[in-house]
């Protein structure tokens, strides 16, 4: 019977991508799918762009090439990854050069580019499209037209689909979803239709379940204190046979685990309606999914179910929202509470005597109540140490850069045992996000293919 196994070689920006070699060698998987891409990275790498027409995609993508993909030539295996994030064309360029220095002289790049997403905005603005905000219902995103750094769509598996058929060895895309490299290779594979809705939703749930690698291995888990060498952990393998019967499993003998509650935790990550858990490909219902642990880090899972793929996309409109000041120190025993809240009511004062113009301030006692706010618990006064942090949003540079000025005379100023912060970042801009929705047959998908060895 036809099986087809996908490891997960990356499950963020900045990951380890050390256990994707360990599964291209020794996980018995025909693809690895690599996932660089978050909400607040494709405004960062767009303005990159702006800045360098040769930038603007993920950079860990030449560290893949070097380390990874001369195994996965070897073997046969095929990548797909998300790394062409604002800039697929230099993507490529990046990986061919790459590939070049290290003697590669064959091989097949696949490039997955959605169509111009700003200039479909605009143009949609011009024509009265109001672009409701998701989270606050908010319909005027033309109050902030001059200051859009650009804009993004979740596309879905279709152009790597194409670029698998045409035979790429390695296929890059801009903003495809983080399920969409994990479903494709079983659309390829199997022949499975896009109308195949409850097929669909098996892809959709093994991406789901793998696509942020050591998540459902023993990373970031509630099983936290049993998790076997957590400096090893294996990424997590995706086993599809032709039945569409679907196994979680990783490489035996490597740290972590994969069980029912970490693949239960994860299967509820990032699901705002269990019942309708949107895709471009088709909406998936996971309120009847069943798990079974059939052999050691080996979950067998089945019970999604697939309905007709949505009549609109996701899309985050990125804009410029001012800047951030920002700076830290800490202070210590005896009273170490007690002081931070006097250096805050000194650093209060001196925001008022140099008229700060901020829009938000905090004022952050971290590892007291930086992450719970006014739920924090009553610390503990005699803490051996605070760490406080104070940043302020404004809407000019100029305003930001004053509270790093303020804060470090801390330093000669603040209670006994304050430590002050030296060298402190600049204000940084501000990126803020549009989630919104567009119609689906405004986005298409086209496909290059460059090579090396023609």
């Amino acid at each position: 019977m036809k099986t087809v196994r996908i490891g997960a070689g990356s499950g963020f920006w900045g990951d380890n991508l050390d256990p994707a070699i360990e599964i291209a060698k020794h996980g018995d998987v025909q693809y690895l799918a690599y996932d660089f891409l978050g909400e607040p990275t494709i405004p960062i790498l767009q303005k990159m762009r702006q800045k360098n027409p040769d930038a603007g995609f993920v950079p860990a993508i030449r560290a893949v090439v070097r380390g990874v993909l001369p195994i996965c030539l070897e073997r046969g295996i095929k990548i797909l990854t998300n790394a062409g994030a604002a800039n697929p064309q230099a993507c490529a360029d990046s990986i061919i050069a790459a590939a070049k220095e290290i003697g590669i002289t064959r091989l097949k790049v696949g490039i997955v580019t959605t169509n111009n997403i700003q200039e479909k905005v605009e143009e949609l603005l011009d024509k009265g499209v109001t672009f409701a905000n998701l989270d606050n219902g908010d319909d005027d995103l033309g109050r902030f037209r001059d200051r859009i750094v650009g804009s993004y769509v979740y596309s879905g598996a279709y152009g790597y689909v194409e670029a698998l058929e045409a035979g790429c060895d390695i296929i890059i895309s801009d903003r495809a979803t983080d399920d969409a490299a994990i479903l494709a290779p079983l659309v390829h594979e199997f022949g499975w239709k896009w109308d195949d809705w409850d097929k669909l939703a098996v892809g959709i749930l093994a991406g789901h379940l793998i696509e942020c690698g050591a998540a459902c291995s023993g990373g970031i888990t509630s099983l936290w204190k049993e998790v076997p060498e957590p400096w090893n952990i294996g990424y997590p393998i995706a086993e599809v046979n032709e039945r569409g019967e679907l196994f979680i499993t990783k490489v035996d003998g490597t740290g972590g685990f994969i069980n029912r509650v970490t693949l239960t935790e994860h299967l509820l990550y990032e699901v705002q309606d269990p019942g309708n858990y949107l895709m471009p490909e088709v909406i998936t219902d996971f309120t009847h999914v069943e798990m079974e642990e059939v052999a050691k880090d080996r979950v067998k899972v089945w019970g999604a179910k697939g309905k007709p793929a949505p009549a609109t996309l996701k899309a985050g409109i990125a804009y410029t929202d001012g800047f951030i000041g920002e700076v830290e120190s800490s202070v210590t025993w005896p009273d170490a509470v007690a002081k931070a809240r006097r250096s805050f009511d000194i650093i209060r004062k001196r925001f008022e005597m140099v008229n700060l113009k901020a829009d938000e301030v905090r004022f952050d006692m971290v590892g007291v109540d930086s992450c719970h706010w006014s739920a924090s618990p009553q610390p503990d006064e005699d803490i051996n140490e605070v760490r406080i942090r104070v940043a302020a949003k404004c809407a000019e540079r100029s305003e930001a850069g004053k509270v790093a000025r303020e804060c470090v005379m801390l330093m000669g100023t603040g209670p006994i045992g304050s430590t002050g912060q030296l060298n402190t970042p600049a204000p940084r801009e501000v990126f803020a996000l549009w989630p919104t929705l567009i119609a689906r047959e405004e986005v298409t998908q086209t496909v290059e293919i460059r090579e090396i060895g023609q």
